[in-house]
């Protein structure tokens, strides 16, 4: 088994390189994104009296859609590759889910938001950027 897996790495070493050269430049881009785009959402996002419907009034706010859930998508899935290889993979993940608009998202929110650890690494992050805490 040992043998089959230094073989593969021999005889695949350049994508194997690349790989860890994209994964460390989503690594650090993510260490510098994630605060930014978490101080883009309102402090008063996750309470209960907030109300979460999507208003598309133009074209504008119809790509503006687009753009974030693909953004959203993107995060999850760095995110799970992160989960194995360097980087913030949970908070990448949350950060996706926030982003794209899916039913019982909401649901979802509200139940990662009221997990302790989650709750404090999010504002602590919110804090970097210079934000107020979120208010559950």
């Amino acid at each position: 088994m040992l043998e089959s897996l230094i073989e593969y790495a021999n005889q695949h070493e350049e994508l194997l390189v690349m790989v860890g050269l994209i994964s460390a430049a989503v690594f650090f881009l993510t260490l510098l994104l994630t605060p930014y785009i978490l101080g883009l959402i309102p402090a008063d996002y996750f309470s209960a009296s907030r109300t979460h419907a999507i208003e598309i009034k133009t074209v504008w706010g119809f790509l503006k859609l687009i753009i974030t859930t693909f953004l959203g998508i993107f995060l999850v899935l760095t995110g799970i590759i992160m989960l194995v290889t360097p980087g913030q993979g949970v908070i990448s993940i949350l950060l996706g889910l926030f982003l794209m608009e899916f039913p019982g998202k909401h649901a979802l929110e509200l139940k990662l938001i009221n997990h302790d650890p989650t709750y404090k690494a999010l504002n602590w992050l919110r804090k970097k950027a210079g934000k107020p805490p979120f208010t559950r």
